[in-house]
């Protein structure tokens, strides 16, 4: 019997073709080395078109490289996790669902309780986890614990991401995956039985202030 491997992953980052992403392929190779992740999942907001850019860096340096997407469905964010084909933004969230599963990719409802991002509405088993810690959700303390009784409610797996824009938040929250294997598909059915442990804390003020000056600085040429 293989032993049981730790694995530590940051399911939600944001890169440089997120139109708010700072991320670019040899930041996210320096924290994740900094950080001592096992790998990460790409989740540009409603585009995969940096998948391929990433997906040969992290290769090529020995991380678990997962594809994904954060789909901004009707009153829902979704984190769509192995899927290779753009899932059009705006569906309601089943019809969002269905076309993740379709693509057999799986399905979390990303920070479904962070108070200034609104509440998600009509959650449902029908997700594959929820991500209970987001490093990024504020007030942090009560986003998690509500999204912790939420997945509890749902009988649905628990999963982390930092929600990371900017490399210096990347590993500030992260899953930790319990696998029998260091494959993508190892990792992805992990996950979908639920064999996870989520861990993270608040991005510090400062790093978040140091985002939001560099994002501004973007914008404005």
């Amino acid at each position: 019997m293989n032993p049981i491997l730790l694995l530590k992953l940051d399911l939600h980052v944001h890169t440089i073709y997120s139109y708010d992403g700072l991320i670019t392929p040899k930041e996210l190779i320096w924290q994740l080395r900094k950080k001592r992740l096992d790998g990460v999942a790409i989740t540009d907001h409603d585009t995969i078109r940096g998948w391929a850019k990433f997906e040969k860096t992290l290769n090529k340096h020995g991380f678990i490289a997962i594809p994904g997407v954060e789909v901004s469905a009707k009153n829902a964010h979704i984190l769509a996790l192995n899927i290779k084909m753009r899932i059009p933004s705006g569906l309601e969230i089943d019809e969002t669902i269905d076309l993740i599963h379709d693509d057999g990719g799986l399905a979390i409802a990303a920070h479904p309780v962070a108070v200034y991002r609104g509440w998600t509405r009509k959650l449902s088993g029908r997700f594959d986890a929820i991500e209970v810690v987001n490093a990024s959700s504020f007030p942090f303390y009560f986003s998690t614990f509500f999204a912790k009784r939420l997945a509890a409610r749902l009988k649905l797996p628990q999963v982390a991401g930092s929600d990371a824009h900017y490399y210096r938040e990347v590993g500030a929250a992260y899953t930790i995956v319990k696998a029998d294997g260091f494959s993508l598909d190892d990792v992805l059915q992990t996950i979908e039985k639920g064999k996870t442990i989520p861990r993270g804390k608040f991005i510090p003020l400062h790093i978040r202030l140091k985002r939001e000056a560099l994002i501004l600085k973007r914008k404005l040429g």
